[in-house]
Parts: C-alpha cells; sequence; structure tokens
C-alpha cells in the first residue's frame, strides 16, 4: 500500500510540476531568453545532464522545481539557495548588483530575461499556470474520449422521497421511466439532464413536464413539475434510481476484503431491504466502526458478510462510514469533438469550484482545514490508484487545477507575483520597481509560503496519523 501511495504520489506532483516548468521553457526557448537550469524539485541537485546551454536537474526536495533564466534577478538568489551556489552579496546592493552582472557576462544582453518586451515575460510568467490548466482539460477530454461518459443504466425508479413533488405528481418505486416531452429515456441520467439541465430554452418560470412511465405494464402520462429555481418543484433528491448492482470496488478497500465483487446485486443492509445505492450508502454512512451484515445476490446465489464502515473525510467537515463500492455505471461513447466540449465543460466546472473553495478559505468564511500539503496529496493520489489508472488521472486534472489557481495568486515568489511587479512596471511607464525593493518583497513572500507550507505539513501529520 505504502508504495502505491509513493508512486502515486510520485506521478501526480512529477507529472504537474514538469507540464508547469515546461510551459516557462518553452515560451523562454520561443522568445529567445538564456535558460541556465530546468530542475525538477529544489534544494540540492541530485542528478544533472547539460544539453547545449541549459543544465537540466533532478533536485533533492520533490515539491516543486523552477527555470532559472539569465537576468531574472532576485528569483536567481532564491533558485541558488541550497544548491551551493549561494550568492555571497543580496541582490539590490551595490556588490549584489555587480556580482550578479559578473555571472551573467558571457551571456548577451538580448538574450536575458529583464531585456524581453513587458509583453513577452508576461506570457512566460503566466505559461507554467496556464500549461496546467491545459494538462487538466486534456486528461478530461482523453478520459471522456476514450472511456465514454458514465450514466446510471437503470431507468426504474427505486425510491420516492415521500411528500415530494414527485410522490404528489403520483409515482411510485418500480415505475420504469419510458419518455421525457416524447423524448425517449435511455438511462437515469438521461431523465435527469432533461429535467435539470434541459436543452432548450424554456423560457422563465416553473415548468411541468410530460412524463410517460411503465407500471404493471401499463403506460401513464404524469404531470411532473420540474424545478423553479427558488427550491420548489423537483428536488435532485427526490426520485432514485433502482439501481443496487455493485460496479467499481476499490483495491484492498473493505468491499473488496468482503467478497463483493463488479456485478452483484445488494439485496439488504442491515437488515433492511434496500431499493437504490443511495440506500445502501445513507445506511453505511451512518454505521462508521459498527458492525452492519450486507446481502448480495451473484449469479442467482445470495451470499452474506459483516462489515465495520471505515470512518473517512469525504469534506473539511464531514466524515462518514464507508466500504469503497461504486454503483453499477455504463459509459457512452462519444466523437472527438464532443469529447473536447466535454472536456472544456468539466475543466470550467472545476476552475469555478476550486476558487470558489480558494476564496472562501482566503476571506475566513471557510478555515484552512481542508488544505491538504504533501502527505495528504499523497494519500488521495494512493486513493486514487487503488480505484483505477483513469481516476488517478482526474486527480491529476484536480490538482493541475489547483496549482493553476494558486500560482496566480498575486504573492511575490509565485507566478502572479512577477505578473504584479510587471504591471506595476507598466503603469510607471516602463520603469520596473526598484529592485531591492523587490527583493525585500520576495524575501517577505518566500518566508510567508515557507510558514504556510510548515503549517499545512504539521495539520498533514495530525491528520493522516489522527494526532
Amino acid at each position: 500500500m505504502t508504495l502505491s501511495i509513493a508512486l502515486a504520489s510520485l506521478l501526480t506532483l512529477g507529472l504537474v510540476v514538469i507540464i508547469h516548468e515546461l510551459g516557462h521553457f518553452l515560451f523562454c526557448k520561443l522568445f529567445g531568453v538564456y535558460v541556465k537550469t530546468f530542475s525538477i524539485g529544489i534544494g540540492p541537485k541530485v542528478l544533472v545532464r547539460r544539453w547545449g546551454e541549459t543544465e537540466y536537474a533532478l533536485s533533492a526536495i520533490p515539491f516543486g522545481g523552477y527555470v532559472k533564466m539569465a537576468g531574472e534577478g532576485m528569483m536567481e538568489e532564491i533558485q541558488d539557495t541550497g544548491t551551493g551556489k549561494e550568492r555571497k552579496y543580496p541582490l539590490g546592493t551595490e556588490e549584489g548588483n555587480r556580482e550578479a552582472a559578473d555571472l551573467d557576462e558571457d551571456i548577451p544582453l538580448n538574450r536575458q530575461f529583464h531585456s524581453k518586451p513587458a509583453w513577452q515575460r508576461l506570457i512566460v510568467f503566466i505559461a507554467g499556470p496556464l500549461f496546467n490548466l491545459l494538462l487538466a482539460f486534456l486528461i478530461y477530454t482523453g478520459s471522456i474520449f476514450f472511456q465514454g461518459i458514465p450514466h446510471d443504466p437503470v431507468t426504474t425508479i427505486g425510491v420516492v422521497k415521500e411528500a415530494s413533488v414527485a410522490a404528489e405528481a403520483g409515482l411510485q418505486p418500480g415505475d420504469r421511466l419510458v419518455a421525457l416531452n416524447d423524448m425517449s429515456i435511455d438511462h437515469w441520467d438521461g431523465f435527469l439532464l432533461g429535467v435539470f439541465r434541459p436543452d432548450e430554452d424554456l423560457g422563465p418560470g416553473p415548468h411541468v413536464f410530460d412524463l410517460r412511465v411503465e407500471r404493471d405494464g401499463t403506460r401513464l402520462d404524469i404531470a411532473l413539475p420540474g424545478p423553479d429555481g427558488e427550491g420548489g418543484g423537483l428536488g435532485f433528491s427526490d426520485l432514485e434510481s433502482a439501481n443496487t448492482t455493485v460496479g467499481k470496488v476499490q483495491k484492498g478497500g473493505l468491499a473488496q476484503e468482503m467478497g463483493l465483487q463488479h456485478g452483484d446485486v445488494v439485496k439488504s443492509v442491515d437488515g433492511a431491504d434496500v431499493h437504490s445505492f443511495n440506500s445502501i450508502a445513507r445506511v453505511i454512512n451512518d454505521r462508521p466502526d459498527q458492525s452492519i451484515e450486507i446481502i448480495w445476490e451473484r449469479g442467482g446465489v445470495e451470499m452474506r458478510a459483516d462489515v465495520v464502515p471505515q470512518l473517512d473525510q469525504i469534506a473539511p467537515d464531514r466524515s462518514v462510514g464507508r466500504i469503497f463500492m461504486e454503483p453499477l455505471q455504463e459509459a457512452e461513447k462519444i466523437g472527438l469533438g464532443r469529447s473536447l466540449q466535454e472536456g472544456y465543460r468539466q475543466t470550467g466546472i472545476m476552475v469555478g469550484y476550486l476558487y470558489n473553495g480558494l476564496r472562501s478559505a482566503l476571506s475566513g468564511e471557510q478555515g484552512l482545514d481542508g488544505v491538504g500539503g504533501p502527505l495528504r496529496i499523497g494519500k488521495a493520489a494512493g486513493d486514487m490508484w487503488r480505484w483505477g489508472f483513469d481516476r488517478l488521472m482526474r486527480f491529476i486534472a484536480f490538482f493541475s487545477v489547483n496549482l493553476f489557481l494558486l500560482n496566480l495568486l498575486p504573492i511575490p515568489v509565485l507566478d502572479g507575483g512577477h505578473v504584479l511587479f510587471l504591471i506595476m512596471e507598466v503603469v510607471r511607464g516602463g520603469k520596473p520597481v526598484n529592485e531591492r525593493l523587490q527583493a525585500i518583497a520576495t524575501q517577505m513572500g518566500l518566508i510567508i509560503l515557507l510558514l504556510f507550507m510548515t503549517f499545512v505539513f504539521v495539520l498533514d501529520i495530525w491528520k493522516v496519523t489522527g494526532h
């Protein structure tokens, strides 16, 4: 298990860091900037190879990386920290500036970063974060193209919420969904999309859908009020599909250990019959650290086992019991054009979701309890690996969007801080911000970042070890 976590962590961190630094590197080369070092990791260099004018390094501390450009100023000094090439004098002093000039005396001025136009420097700064965003888009698109769009294949209602709009409309468990507004329903997700995200412009106000169902061999037409946008009408949880078939089972998880397999049909949990996968989840979620019996059927043979759900944190403020299995899903294969559209849509959804979370954390609306450092990132990556390689890749996309947003924060030492200094330079009519002031601000930003990383690392240890 530890090996899977280590491999998944290296793949996650390695891929997003390489892609990020590759963004900076490629645009440096495009604009003719002299790149001294391309490093994966920071601190002491473990492996070093030189191709052409650039030194390529694998450094000891695997959290991050850098592209060291000639004439970059304060960042060169920071990048040299821990490599054995520390500067004798701080940049911004007369001695420090002379020392930096001596280091670059053999490099033509027009190839030094500070000599490039502002728009080129801006592109170099933001290329790293943008490549992280591009990586997420490519992963989402590729996942959809090669695997298809997953959906719940069942069209039969398993549970109708009491006193809900669906119950008042006359829907009952066992009804099979046939058509919505004369459009056939092929799977449960098609029904949900038709009601909660209709393709047609229905205009403002509450809407009533013409729903056709089959009950005991008879077709019935039911007027189903849709959501009205103000919490009224049909709710997302009013209906649940009659899907109790096991789909994915996590390797090494409790469900696998107790013998559950893909295709098993769960019949009862804790002595109560279940008619939807949410019915199964509700009992398991509410019984962490308590023994429950699960009865399932495989090929007409009834099987049973006892299991103690594991308490698992699924949100900063919520932990539930889990046995690590998911409902059966089927995939609808689609073409490249629609895959690109869906990849774009999913990337946009993730950017919006993580932006809101970051804004809440920075504004104090939400605590920093949900912020994960290297240990929790590694644990999460390992968990995704056990679900399958496709799930790990989606986690990498999620993590890459995180880095896209974090690196654009206007904090000196991050890409967003460089962009801030550049904007100030443009506003000042092309006059750069005083180098000593940049040095002090960058050093303060580095100290704040190191303190934050220390806090997150301690929080990681406390969360992962439970102490």
